[in-house]
């Protein structure tokens, strides 16, 4: 199974505010996508409610992914609670099967991962994400590694979110990254990244580049979003059709 999301955030976000995320289910089911990745950011009064949005994406079964704008820890290193709360009732909600969020402020001495686990323990029908970000402190390869080695110590069920592109935004480096880190991760965010007048800049997936490298060190089967601009929305079914064929030729 060729498990490709499509996370609203790839369409023009002028068109996505002013239709609203569920006008592109029909156009993401019959692109051949396993699933969807509702942007917490992007919700306006366009879009249907999240109850509503749940029976739309039923109707294509497209599995759920929600991706929220929040930090796991906050600035005083302390669990963030009460945001969290809200978005997995939202997640909930949308009949969301996977949550992502950023990890924060974490510290190893002060934050307390027996809260998450005390947390996600009421919500076991959710698996949280934590994705490395744009941030120097919540996309840093030695703050991820340490916070999951401590939850995985703990025994906390929390899993990774590999972008392969913010990793240049926060200045690390992709293959330690990889070194360190692939042990958690769960779910890949593939974009590419061009230093163009020296600011970093996403751009489409382009055959024969880095990200190949990447799905090699991965099983075939995990989940990969195409996180990039996808110009028109059309164009979704030929990128998921490319990276079925990609993933095909890196197992063989």
């Amino acid at each position: 199974m060729h498990h490709v999301i499509v996370p609203l955030n790839a369409f023009n976000r002028v068109e996505v505010l002013k239709r609203g995320q569920a006008s592109f289910f029909p156009m993401i089911a019959q692109s051949g996508a396993f699933g969807v990745e509702i942007r917490r950011e992007l919700l306006t009064e366009q879009d249907l409610p999240l109850h509503i949005m749940r029976e739309e994406m039923e109707q294509y079964q497209l599995f759920t992914v929600f991706s929220a704008p929040i930090e796991l820890w906050k600035k005083n290193h302390q669990f963030n609670e009460k945001e969290l709360t809200v978005i997995f009732q939202e997640g909930k909600e949308l009949g969301a099967k996977w949550i992502k969020v950023s990890l924060g402020h974490f510290h190893k001495e002060q934050s307390n991962v027996a809260d998450l686990l005390l947390f996600l323990n009421e919500h076991k029908e959710i698996q949280l994400l934590v994705e490395n970000d744009q941030t120097l402190y919540g996309g840093n390869i030695h703050q991820l590694k340490t916070f999951f080695e401590s939850a995985y110590e703990n025994g906390v069920p929390v899993k990774m979110t590999f972008d392969i592109g913010n990793w240049h935004y926060s200045k690390q480096n992709v293959d330690e990254a990889l070194r360190e880190l692939a042990p958690y991760v769960h779910y890949l965010h593939l974009k590419q990244v061009e230093n163009q007048d020296g600011e970093w800049v996403t751009v489409p997936l382009q055959k024969n580049n880095y990200w190949e490298f990447l799905l090699k060190r991965f099983p075939p089967e995990m989940m990969k979003a195409l996180e990039f601009p996808i110009e028109p929305p059309e164009k979704t079914k030929e990128y998921i059709q490319m990276m079925v064929e990609r993933v095909v030729l890196c197992n063989h």
